[in-house]
């Protein structure tokens, strides 16, 4: 979400906003399946849209808590979402494009 207020605010000028290369999984960061699994925690990456519904399926069933690392392409903008320093009231719900 920070690439989206860097795109909404400050003219898609980025700050140190890339997360790694969605094409070399090894390169993406946080890894948070690695973190999850040294807190044994249920961790799963999702990396294509085809693959949600079966693993929120998995996630909804999990006894335990149950992590579900979504990748979305680095400019997709994520709705709605509370600009900084606001509040609820203020939630934006569609993009400006």
């Amino acid at each position: 979400m920070v690439v989206q207020w860097e795109d909404n605010f400050f003219a898609g000028n980025r700050g140190h906003t890339y997360l790694g290369n969605p094409e070399d999984r090894t390169q993406i960061y946080p890894d948070y399946v690695r973190v999850c699994k040294s807190f044994n925690v249920p961790c799963e990456r999702v990396m294509f849209r085809r693959d949600l519904k079966e693993a929120l399926q998995r996630l909804l069933d999990a006894k335990t808590a149950y992590v579900l690392d979504v990748v979305t392409p680095y400019a997709e903008h994520v709705l709605p979402f509370i600009p900084a320093g606001r509040t609820v009231a203020d939630m934006i719900w569609k993009t400006e494009k």
